[in-house]
This record gives C-alpha cells, sequence and structure tokens, in this order.
C-alpha cells in the first residue's frame, strides 16, 4: 500500500523556514543528495520527511491545491506548551464526531501546519 514519503516545500529564505519546521515538529536538519539546486532535507524519527527548495519568489506562497500538511502526535499537552513557546501564530480545533484535536500553526511565507493530537 501507498504511503506518504515526504513533503517539498519552496522556500525563500530556508532559514526561517527551517526553524519554525524545527520548533513547531522538532525537524532536524540532515544529509540531502547533492542535487544541483539549493535545498535542505530535515529529518523525523530518522526519515528526511521535509525537503526544501531553496527558490525565487515574490511573495508568499499563493493560494492553491495544497492548503497544508498534517502532522499526528499524541501527547497534547507538550506540543500545546512547544507551540506556544515557538512564538508563532496557531489556532484551536478539532475534527468534528471525532476525538482528534488540531493545533493550526502559521509560520513564514504563508505555510500553515496542523498538529493533530487525541483528545
Amino acid at each position: 500500500m501507498p504511503r506518504l514519503d515526504h513533503v517539498n516545500i519552496h522556500t525563500r529564505d530556508s532559514g526561517p523556514m527551517i526553524a519554525f519546521l524545527e520548533k513547531v515538529l522538532g525537524a532536524k536538519e540532515g544529509f540531502r543528495p547533492p542535487f544541483p539546486f539549493p535545498g535542505h532535507w530535515l529529518y523525523l524519527d530518522g526519515h528526511p520527511f521535509i525537503h526544501l527548495n531553496v527558490v525565487e519568489r515574490a511573495g508568499d506562497f499563493p493560494a492553491g491545491m495544497i492548503n497544508h500538511v498534517a502532522f499526528g502526535f499524541y501527547d497534547r499537552d507538550a506540543v500545546l506548551k512547544d507551540v506556544e513557546a515557538s512564538g508563532y501564530h496557531f489556532e484551536l480545533s478539532a475534527i468534528p464526531g471525532t476525538d482528534i484535536g488540531q493545533i493550526f500553526v502559521y509560520g513564514p511565507e504563508g505555510i500553515r501546519i496542523e498538529l493533530q493530537y487525541r483528545r
């Protein structure tokens, strides 16, 4: 069965984007093959799950087909504490009719990340 292998994000300024993903997700920069274009790979649990490509773009992410990416966590209190400490804007929500809570975190260049937890 197919599974999601990685997410590719185009960023104008990799420093703030890496800092955001480190603070919110605990991602860590690691090995990236020597592609002929600039970028970074960020690892979660030993897997290069987030690929950043450094691109030239006039503005923030345009509204498009992909609105956000969701990551599942299980310790709501710890995740919420980290998000609050990060200083990034966030909103709390929930998926109706389920026990899934959501934390939407807004980062640089218009990116939005969803963190899910079980209530």
